[in-house]
C-alpha cells in the first residue's frame, strides 16, 4: 500500500472516531482494522503525520496516545478531499 493511502486511512480513522484535540487514541486502537501486513507500517506513517503537526501526541501514565490537531481540521479535510463549509 502507498505510503500516502496509508496516511490517508489513518487519518480519515480518526476523523471517524472524532479524534480530535483532547480526544485521543492510542497507537494499538489505531491500529485495528488495517491488514496484517500494514499494521508494521501504521506507526512511521502516524510519526510522520505527527512531524508535520496534523496530528497531536498526548503523553499519558498508560501510553502515548494520538489525536487530530484541531487548528489543522481543514487541512485535514482537504487532504481526505471532504469538503468543508
Amino acid at each position: 500500500m502507498p505510503a500516502d493511502i496509508v496516511s490517508k486511512k489513518i487519518l480519515a480513522k480518526m476523523l471517524a472516531d472524532h479524534r480530535v484535540g483532547a480526544r485521543h487514541i492510542s497507537l494499538e486502537n489505531l491500529k485495528t482494522g488495517f491488514p496484517s501486513h500494514i499494521k508494521g507500517e501504521v506507526e512511521k506513517y502516524l510519526k510522520k503525520l505527527v512531524k508535520e503537526n496534523l496530528v497531536l501526541q498526548h503523553p499519558t501514565s498508560y501510553g502515548m496516545q494520538y489525536a487530530l490537531n484541531p487548528q489543522r481540521l481543514q487541512d485535514v479535510m482537504r487532504i481526505l478531499g471532504i469538503e468543508s463549509n
